[in-house]
């Protein structure tokens, strides 16, 4: 299948997905295990939708990453060169796409601070541009693209060489392996979450050497929060929030990655749900 058409199939997929769960990732993001409570769900699934039609673009921008994962995926030809190509795609999407929702809020430190408001999407990119530059909107894109080879990427490389499945086995497949690769990654994800919370420069990015300046700098960073934690917090620190981000990312991704093989996706087993096919000639020997 061609990378453009996989990375619009996938984009469509998460778009459906974005839609149906608008509400969820903040639903779970409330809860509180130490109180065992969570928002009143009508009313908070309410006010998120009616915040969504506010702004119709939200949605459309969210699913953006997943869709350039997937066509990353696939322009890579699968494999370790798909995951890092769509890891990357991916990547400096999320930051592009997160930069953008942070400028547009109410409550940003630009709004507050510049006194500067944007009365769309694309206001914001042209204005943003203007006076913080255009490498701005993709600070911490290294990093943030790092994590994604490591999570997303290689996810989509373990399930392209599943048998194919049905929606529902799909999407449990799918939920199995990138809850896997959250284990995996969740000490890496760990050490940058600070470091990339604070990637906005004062000024601005004007130049390509005041990008690479801060991107070392989220690296640093991340190198010394490795070693105080390492000494101070030990494993605990690592694995901390593992089980909310399960929840809160490998769900809508496993329903994402189904509704995509509903849609006809496929970025790359051609062997049917029996495993007794071959893939490129040569028979699958390892049943998942």
């Amino acid at each position: 299948m061609p990378a453009f058409l996989t990375g619009a199939i996938a984009y469509l997929a998460n778009l459906v997905v974005v839609f149906g769960l608008y509400p969820y990732r903040d639903y779970i993001k409330g809860f509180d295990a130490a109180r065992r409570t969570v928002p009143n769900p009508s009313r908070f699934c309410m006010y998120r939708y009616w915040g969504m039609m506010k702004n119709p673009s939200q949605p459309l921008l969210l699913a953006a990453p997943q869709g350039l994962l997937y066509f990353g995926y696939a322009l890579g030809s699968g494999g370790s060169t798909g995951a890092i190509l769509g890891g990357i795609f991916s990547g400096y999407a999320k930051v592009f796409v997160s930069t953008i929702a942070r400028r547009m809020s109410v409550s940003s430190r630009y709004n507050r601070l510049d006194r500067l408001t944007y009365s769309s999407f694309l206001n914001c990119v042209i204005s943003s541009s203007r006076h913080y530059g255009v490498l701005s909107f993709f600070m911490g894109g290294l990093a943030t693209s790092f994590i994604a080879v490591l999570w997303h990427g290689v996810s989509l490389a373990v399930l392209s060489q599943m048998p194919r499945n049905g929606m529902l086995e799909s999407t449990w497949d799918a939920f199995r392996i990138h809850s896997l690769l959250t284990f995996l990654s969740n000490p890496v994800r760990n050490t940058f979450r600070s470091s990339l919370a604070s990637r906005e420069r004062a000024g601005g990015v004007q130049c390509l050497r005041n990008y690479a300046a801060g991107e070392a700098a989220i690296f640093r960073e991340a190198g010394g929060v490795f070693l105080t934690m390492w000494r101070t917090k030990g494993v605990s620190f690592f694995l901390n929030g593992v089980l909310l981000t399960t929840f809160k990312t490998s769900v809508p991704f496993a329903i994402t990655y189904g509704t995509f093989r509903f849609f006809g996706g496929s970025i790359g087993s051609s062997v049917q749900g029996s495993g007794n096919g071959y893939i490129g000639g040569r028979r699958f020997l390892r049943r998942y």
